[in-house]
């Protein structure tokens, strides 16, 4: 079973640094989320060693490309089961994070699965919506660190990211398998920074994470 120790030595084989009570708190959350999938559907990944893999540390891959000032307002966009959101909490410890999500069944589970976690649910705000009205619902210009994980291309993801973010925010993509990152987006936004890595068996794949500012 792979524990707080070998989930750091795992993440630090992609060049991820977690400290260890980061490690021990999404580890935390990744089990009280199967918990949760039993009664919900927030993964076809149901297997635990291979939902560390393909879930907790492809989040973690979020500090490949970490910034030295840590990020006050993160926004996970299109959270789904939480992942990366709370891989930011994790990592950036004093940081406000929203999820959010169009599906509000899957936000209420999260919020569970973090109270169960032993998380301060505080330091997470749940958005039920899409970032379409995000805007208008107060989060312009909002938010220094934006993350995306399988909900569709930079391109696409970007030009809805844009304007939540703050001035110097870092929106974070992980991209499909074999996908390069593009140096410029049509929003406007650029590439700073990209990071590859191999996820481990039983989760085996190519991975690949680009940061735009």
């Amino acid at each position: 079973m792979i524990d707080t120790s070998k989930f750091q030595t795992l993440a630090a084989s992609i060049g991820a640094e977690l400290s260890a009570d980061g490690a021990r708190r999404l580890l935390a959350y990744l089990d009280a989320m199967l918990d949760e999938n039993q009664r919900i559907n927030l993964t076809a990944v149901r297997d635990r060693e291979a939902a560390v893999m393909f879930h907790a540390l492809d989040s973690a891959a979020l500090a490949c490309c970490g910034s030295e000032k840590a990020p006050a307002r993160a926004l996970d966009l299109g959270t789904g089961n939480g992942f990366p959101g709370v891989a930011i909490a994790c990592l950036y410890p004093d940081v406000r994070v929203v999820l959010m999500d169009r599906r509000l069944k899957k936000l209420h589970a999260i919020m569970r699965a973090l109270g169960a976690a032993g998380f301060d649910t505080g330091q997470f705000e749940i958005a039920h919506m899409d970032a379409v009205v995000a805007k208008a619902e107060g989060y312009g210009a909002h938010f220094d660190l934006i993350t995306t994980r399988a909900v569709g291309p930079p391109a696409a993801v970007g030009k809805l990211a844009k304007p939540l973010l703050a001035p110097k925010g870092r929106f974070v993509a992980w991209l499909s398998d074999e996908a390069e990152a593009p140096d410029k987006l049509k929003c406007g936004l650029k590439l700073s920074a990209s990071a590859a890595y191999e996820l481990p068996a039983p989760a085996s794949r190519s991975r690949r994470i680009a940061c735009y500012g």
